[in-house]
């Protein structure tokens, strides 16, 4: 089949990735230090109402990447098309709100070939109990979604020392979330990541955590929006090196 446009885009970052320990020194943010091709994510776009909350900061996660690391990251914001699955092979990375609206079964094939060409999907839980006051529907609605384009695979939760809470930062909460208005509701909690796994490989995770309203800054205890951000490069950082 050759090779499939995730691995060679993870081909062109492993050179940056090599370099990770230059992400800590001054000149981490200068072009010259940067090793690898230009790499990039987008947003999920669908018909659900929700799809582009927060979006206006997600160039703010993209900076911290860039500037954490020495990925070549592309800071723009942008979008890819349920619906086309062009857009969808462009990114190594899609971060959605909800697969919810996805029950076009032209879009479910469009997820499928993208998962099977080897890109990576993360759907993320808006902290607002608003827009999800229940986090086992949240759960049980996506995970009904994967099991329809992903038929025979495996939802589970990944546990507090798996390799994604230390592939590049630290983290001590595993994972860090957001709790709407600073309340902390357990009923989230503890869900932790959720991984989507064919056979014995990671291909996807439904996150419970409001990993991006944490990152657009949405109130919470001193440092939490970078928190997130240290989550999500970890799984940015898995996807293109998995």
């Amino acid at each position: 089949m050759g090779i499939r446009f995730g691995q060679f885009l993870r081909i062109a970052a492993c050179g940056a990735l090599f370099f990770a320990g230059l992400a800590s020194h001054p000149l981490a943010a200068q072009e010259d230090v940067f090793r690898g091709g230009r790499v990039g994510w987008a947003r999920l776009q669908t018909t659900d109402e929700y799809w582009r909350r927060h979006s206006e900061t997600d160039t703010r996660l993209s900076a911290f990447i860039r500037t954490r690391t020495s990925l070549n990251i592309d800071e723009t914001w942008y979008t890819a098309n349920v619906s086309r699955l062009d857009q969808l092979t462009a990114y190594p990375l899609i971060f959605a709100n909800t697969l919810a609206r996805v029950t076009d079964p032209a879009d479910q094939r469009n997820l499928t070939e993208y998962l099977r060409r080897g890109g990576f999907l993360v759907v993320d839980a808006c902290a607002n109990v608003n827009i999800n006051p229940s986090p086992e529907t949240f759960l049980a609605t996506n995970t009904k979604i994967f099991k329809t384009i992903l038929p025979g695979c495996e939802i589970r939760q990944l546990p507090p020392n798996h390799e994604i809470y230390r592939c590049f930062f630290k983290m001590e909460e595993t994972p860090p979330h957001t709790y709407h208005s600073g309340i902390f509701n357990p009923r989230w909690f503890r869900y932790g990541l959720q991984g989507v796994y064919v056979q014995d490989r990671l291909v996807s995770l439904i996150t419970l955590s409001g990993l991006q309203c944490g990152w657009s800054g949405v109130p919470a205890e001193p440092d939490h929006h970078i928190r997130c951000m240290e989550m999500m490069c970890n799984i940015y950082v898995y996807a293109m090196t998995r």
